[in-house]
Protein backbone atom coordinates (compact mmCIF):
# COMPACT_ATOMS: atom_id res chain seq x y z
CA UNK A 1 0.00 0.00 0.00
CA UNK A 2 1.21 3.82 -0.27
CA UNK A 3 0.81 6.53 1.54
CA UNK A 4 1.18 10.19 -0.83
CA UNK A 5 0.74 13.29 1.85
CA UNK A 6 -0.21 16.42 -0.31
CA UNK A 7 -0.03 19.74 1.06
CA UNK A 8 -1.13 23.15 -0.52
CA UNK A 9 0.09 26.64 0.76
CA UNK A 10 -2.22 29.75 2.11
CA UNK A 11 0.01 32.75 2.70
CA UNK A 12 -1.65 34.96 5.25
CA UNK A 13 -0.53 38.50 5.30
CA UNK A 14 -1.70 40.07 8.90
CA UNK A 15 -0.28 43.63 9.98
CA UNK A 16 -0.49 46.89 8.04
CA UNK A 17 1.84 45.66 5.18
CA UNK A 18 0.24 45.70 1.86
CA UNK A 19 1.34 45.54 -1.68
CA UNK A 20 2.49 48.56 -3.59
CA UNK A 21 4.77 49.36 -6.41
CA UNK A 22 8.31 50.15 -5.62
CA UNK A 23 7.88 53.43 -7.48
CA UNK A 24 5.29 55.22 -5.75
CA UNK A 25 7.94 54.39 -2.50
CA UNK A 26 4.78 53.30 -0.56
CA UNK A 27 5.63 50.19 1.57
CA UNK A 28 5.45 46.73 0.51
CA UNK A 29 5.92 43.19 1.10
CA UNK A 30 6.04 40.56 -0.77
CA UNK A 31 5.51 36.80 -0.49
CA UNK A 32 6.11 33.81 -2.39
CA UNK A 33 6.46 29.99 -2.30
CA UNK A 34 7.96 27.29 -4.28
CA UNK A 35 6.48 25.28 -5.12
CA UNK A 36 2.33 25.80 -5.12
CA UNK A 37 2.23 22.63 -3.76
CA UNK A 38 3.97 20.07 -1.64
CA UNK A 39 4.31 16.34 -2.46
CA UNK A 40 5.89 15.08 1.13
CA UNK A 41 6.10 11.43 -0.66
CA UNK A 42 4.85 7.75 -0.73
CA UNK A 43 5.43 5.65 1.69
CA UNK A 44 5.18 2.05 1.43
CA UNK A 45 4.49 1.05 4.60
CA UNK A 46 1.84 2.62 7.24
CA UNK A 47 4.47 3.80 9.75
CA UNK A 48 7.43 6.00 9.68
CA UNK A 49 9.46 8.91 9.87
CA UNK A 50 9.35 10.70 5.86
CA UNK A 51 11.36 13.61 5.85
CA UNK A 52 11.43 15.59 2.33
CA UNK A 53 14.96 18.39 2.28
CA UNK A 54 14.73 21.26 0.39
CA UNK A 55 10.67 21.12 0.37
CA UNK A 56 9.58 24.80 0.37
CA UNK A 57 11.64 27.94 -0.59
CA UNK A 58 10.12 31.25 1.02
CA UNK A 59 11.20 34.47 -0.44
CA UNK A 60 10.09 37.67 0.99
CA UNK A 61 11.09 40.69 -0.74
CA UNK A 62 10.32 44.00 1.15
CA UNK A 63 11.18 48.05 1.30
CA UNK A 64 9.69 48.29 4.48
CA UNK A 65 10.36 46.51 8.50
CA UNK A 66 8.34 43.67 9.36
CA UNK A 67 7.85 41.37 12.02
CA UNK A 68 8.88 38.01 12.06
CA UNK A 69 7.46 35.05 9.58
CA UNK A 70 5.82 32.78 11.52
CA UNK A 71 4.69 28.96 9.90
CA UNK A 72 1.82 27.23 10.46
CA UNK A 73 0.34 24.02 9.82
CA UNK A 74 -3.51 21.74 9.78
CA UNK A 75 -3.38 18.24 10.87
CA UNK A 76 -3.23 16.10 7.33
CA UNK A 77 -6.50 14.68 7.13
CA UNK A 78 -7.16 11.58 5.45
CA UNK A 79 -10.45 11.55 3.18
CA UNK A 80 -11.18 7.93 4.73
CA UNK A 81 -10.82 9.41 7.87
CA UNK A 82 -7.89 9.40 10.18
CA UNK A 83 -5.09 12.37 10.52
CA UNK A 84 -1.61 12.98 11.06
CA UNK A 85 -1.39 15.60 13.95
CA UNK A 86 0.61 19.04 14.14
CA UNK A 87 2.79 17.38 16.48
CA UNK A 88 3.95 14.87 14.18
CA UNK A 89 4.86 17.27 11.47
CA UNK A 90 8.19 19.13 11.59
CA UNK A 91 9.92 21.92 10.12
CA UNK A 92 13.96 22.44 9.64
CA UNK A 93 15.32 25.92 9.56
CA UNK A 94 18.97 26.37 8.16
CA UNK A 95 19.83 28.59 10.68
CA UNK A 96 18.46 26.89 13.22
CA UNK A 97 19.86 23.04 12.12
CA UNK A 98 17.22 20.73 14.20
CA UNK A 99 13.85 20.03 13.07
CA UNK A 100 11.04 21.48 15.13
CA UNK A 101 7.48 20.55 15.90
CA UNK A 102 4.48 22.59 13.97
CA UNK A 103 2.21 22.06 17.42
CA UNK A 104 2.71 25.42 17.50
CA UNK A 105 3.49 28.05 14.53
CA UNK A 106 7.06 28.35 13.97
CA UNK A 107 9.81 31.68 13.72
CA UNK A 108 11.29 30.78 9.56
CA UNK A 109 12.41 34.25 9.76
CA UNK A 110 13.37 37.04 12.05
CA UNK A 111 12.10 40.87 12.00
CA UNK A 112 13.80 42.21 9.09
CA UNK A 113 13.64 44.20 6.00
CA UNK A 114 14.63 44.15 2.61
CA UNK A 115 14.82 40.59 0.52
CA UNK A 116 14.98 37.29 2.32
CA UNK A 117 14.78 33.98 1.12
CA UNK A 118 15.05 30.31 3.23
CA UNK A 119 14.15 26.98 2.32
CA UNK A 120 12.88 24.66 4.62
CA UNK A 121 12.96 20.84 5.28
CA UNK A 122 9.89 18.84 6.57
CA UNK A 123 9.35 15.40 8.19
CA UNK A 124 6.49 13.78 9.22
CA UNK A 125 5.97 10.80 11.46
CA UNK A 126 3.33 8.34 10.68
CA UNK A 127 1.79 6.59 13.01
CA UNK A 128 1.20 2.35 12.79
CA UNK A 129 -2.29 3.84 13.27
CA UNK A 130 -2.49 6.11 10.28
CA UNK A 131 -3.68 3.90 7.36
CA UNK A 132 -2.25 4.51 3.57
CA UNK A 133 -4.20 6.88 1.43
CA UNK A 134 -3.52 10.51 0.49
CA UNK A 135 -3.40 13.07 3.25
CA UNK A 136 -4.03 16.52 3.20
CA UNK A 137 -3.54 19.70 5.06
CA UNK A 138 -2.47 23.40 4.67
CA UNK A 139 0.30 25.06 5.74
CA UNK A 140 0.49 29.18 6.37
CA UNK A 141 2.62 31.57 6.81
CA UNK A 142 1.94 34.70 8.79
CA UNK A 143 3.81 37.93 8.91
CA UNK A 144 3.26 39.71 12.16
CA UNK A 145 3.62 43.40 12.27
CA UNK A 146 6.75 44.96 13.75
CA UNK A 147 6.51 46.08 17.38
Amino acid sequence: MKRIVLWTILVALTGSAGIASTASNKPFIRVSTTPDELDLGTAIFFAGIHEVPGALKVEVESNCLHGPILISTTPLERRGGGSIKREDIFVRIPAIGDYISLKKPVVIMPTSAGPREVILDFKVHAGLDNPSGQYEGMITLTIVPPV
